[in-house]
């Protein structure tokens, strides 16, 4: 994650986009009712968040834990795009109870940076907000003997 607080700031809710492709994690914050910033996971967490044009979703985040343990975020299903928001209608989930939910977050998209933004966050209260930041993942081919 490249830890930069400007990536939240000035941007715009975009209508009418196609979310197809995969996103890697750039940077997760978590503001405050207070102004308070925080990031949940550190800046050594990283992911990937990937829709299908024909509307499933899979998303997939590690972070390392205070004990030095690996914590691992996971789910899928299907995405449905409303105005400016995004729905991620969960069907599978490393945490049972996220199966049948539904997360919804608000798009901003600026030069292949996608910043979705949930409030209340969910570990933060009301007033909170948490936006999490992904770069459009570029297709590389392997280097090595095997490519």
């Amino acid at each position: 994650m490249d830890g930069s607080d400007a990536i939240i700031s000035g941007l715009a809710p975009v209508r009418g986009i196609d979310l197809s492709g995969a996103w890697h994690l750039a940077d997760c914050c978590m503001v405050y009712a207070d102004g308070r910033v925080q990031r949940p996971w550190g800046r050594s967490a990283s992911g990937y968040l990937i829709y299908a044009p024909e509307g499933h979703m899979c998303k997939a985040l590690n972070y390392p834990k205070p004990d030095g343990s690996i914590a691992c975020i996971s789910c899928c299903g299907r995405f449905e795009v409303v105005g400016d928001r995004v729905r991620h209608l969960i069907s599978v989930s490393a945490d049972i109870n996220d199966i049948g939910t539904t997360e919804e977050h608000t798009i901003a998209l600026s030069h292949g940076r996608l910043t979705l933004t949930a409030a209340p966050a969910p570990a933060g209260g009301p007033g909170s907000v948490i936006h999490y930041v992904w770069d459009r993942a570029e297709a590389v081919l392997p280097v090595g003997p095997f490519r």
